[in-house]
């Protein structure tokens, strides 16, 4: 078991970022879970570019640019979304 840990450490590290970010929405804070939601998709982008395809692990899902191009815009798109919504 913990060899297959040790070889998906990149997605499990996105996902732990997701859960951190909905803990947060779930607790009323909206806008910083959101922006921490955004960074773990911007996270995934930068470890899916950094990475080889055999280190990447299940980030891997397409080809490198198809990944790179979808996980950048995704993030991009929800961090500007998380700063632009206003307060309540």
């Amino acid at each position: 078991m913990w060899i297959v840990i040790r070889r998906q450490w990149p997605i499990l590290s996105v996902y732990a970022g997701l859960v951190v970010g909905l803990g947060i929405v779930t607790v009323n804070d909206f806008r910083r879970g959101a922006v921490v939601l955004a960074l773990s998709v911007l996270w995934a982008g930068a470890l899916r570019w950094i990475l080889s395809d055999a280190q990447a692990g299940m980030l891997r899902v397409r080809r490198r640019r198809v990944d790179l191009v979808v996980l950048s815009v995704l993030g991009s798109v929800l961090l500007v979304l998380a700063l632009v919504v206003p307060n309540q």
